[in-house]
């Protein structure tokens, strides 16, 4: 069998969900279904079976396009969600990394890498033989790691299976060298069950790519004044970089927003480590794309379809728990329930389903009338009969009567904005 069968045979499989997938699916559901509710969580797992579907779905132009490609197999199969990864699989932008290592009946192998001047793209291999353990986490210790990366990790569901860590530098650049000190949780929480430390040596060649397009241009979005500031475009992401008036009166928290060049392809926005924003103001600061530097294009404008805003004076809501009320809502989200529970307090809300790629609706920093609280559990999901939105959150162990929660974001926009970007002139 070559390499082409090999890989359409193991995308006809992953077209039925594995077992294991399916147990935890079911475990994530269990709460939700015991309160005869219609939804579909988007908690941890539900999430890794929602990115599982999304893989297989658009896999196939991709699978056709690396078809000739040595490097194929598991890492094709585990990038196909991005079109910034799998352009950079399909130009052999890859590093192979190659080792293992095993401690306390876990073994970790750490197989390649996708880097640029920016990001670090981590696959790895993770088994086990503990019976107990139905997924695991791996984690960094990114405290050790100079300069620090923002982290983004997910679980490895069946034995074997594949991984994948991010790390992302914003200011700096990425090192020449890592020294990586990992962690295995299984079931993600409790005490590391397994430690490895990897050292690996960065491939020059890769790490010194990535281009800054300056644009400067302000732009009208809905009476708000907004500053694009340039475009960086590196192999594995492109960023879009703002910045904000004085004068405005809400807060950018989210971009409905693509680039599209001048054949009409397309670069989206992608899920993980999509944005960040100005942790004193909260204002969106950086974007995240796909990337458009193995396509060279000749222009580029940015089309942008919508936007999130927060009234700053808007932004707290209040609720009495006794009664169920909530005072401050938009007046498109309700209040629709309050379950008083042995050791919690759920607030359950519900609204219009918001557009894709939108930050969740609630805060999980909140205030008791003595003062700051964390909300601890979470989720939201959609009605199957009504379509609606319904966010749900955990206040556990809270003894006061009253909570004063902060809204994310109070209001979305419709837009249609079309911006020309400078000319990408790729070496």
């Amino acid at each position: 069998m070559d390499r082409k069968q090999e890989y359409d045979t193991l995308m006809q499989e992953l077209r039925h969900t594995p077992p294991a997938l399916e147990g935890t699916l079911d475990r994530a559901l269990a709460r939700r279904q015991a309160r005869r509710r219609r939804l579909r969580p988007l908690r941890s797992l539900a999430a890794a079976a929602a990115v599982f579907v999304l893989l297989v779905n658009v896999s196939t132009p991709f699978a056709q396009a690396c078809s000739n490609i040595p490097i194929l197999g598991w890492l094709a199969q585990a990038v196909c969600f991005s079109h910034s990864l799998s352009s950079a699989v399909e130009h052999d932008w890859v590093q192979k990394v190659d080792q293992t290592q095993r401690d306390s009946g876990y073994t970790l192998t750490l197989e390649n890498l996708i880097v640029d001047q920016k990001q670090i793209h981590l696959f790895y291999t993770l088994a086990w033989e503990d019976p107990a353990c139905e997924y695991a986490m791996v984690y960094v210790d990114s405290e050790r790691l100079s300069p620090r990366p923002s982290v983004l990790s997910d679980s490895v569901n069946v034995p074997q299976d594949a991984g994948h860590i991010v790390l992302d530098y914003r200011e700096e650049q990425v090192p020449d060298r890592l020294d990586l000190d990992l962690t295995v949780r299984p079931n993600g929480d409790g005490s590391p069950a397994a430690r490895f430390r990897f050292q690996i040596t960065l491939d020059p060649s890769l790490t010194a790519v990535g281009q800054i397009l300056p644009v400067e241009q302000w732009v009208e979005l809905d009476g708000q004044q907004i500053c694009v500031d340039r475009l960086e475009i590196y192999p594995t992401h492109a960023r879009l970089m703002l910045r904000d008036s004085p004068d405005n009166t809400a807060r950018l928290v989210s971009l409905l927003c693509r680039l599209e060049d001048e054949t009409g392809r397309q670069y989206e926005r992608e899920g993980g480590l999509s944005g960040f924003s100005d942790p004193d103001t909260g204002f969106l600061t950086e974007l995240r794309l796909a990337s458009p530097y193995f396509q060279q294009p000749e222009r580029l404008t940015l089309r942008i379809t919508g936007a999130v805003w927060q009234d700053p004076e808007e932004a707290e809501v209040t609720v009495d728990l006794a009664a169920g009320t909530a005072a401050g809502l938009p007046e498109e989200v309700q209040l629709t329930g309050v379950d008083e529970e042995s050791d919690r307090t759920v607030l359950y809300f519900q609204s219009p389903a918001p557009p894709a790629l939108l930050p969740q609706r609630f805060s999980w920093t909140c205030r008791s009338p003595e003062g700051e609280w964390q909300v601890t559990e979470g989720g939201s999901g959609t009605d199957t009969d009504t379509g609606l939105e319904t966010e749900d959150l955990h206040l556990i162990g809270y003894p006061w009567d009253q909570v004063t929660l902060t809204l994310n974001w109070t209001r979305f926009t419709p837009l249609d904005v079309s911006l020309p970007l400078p000319a990408a002139n790729q070496e």
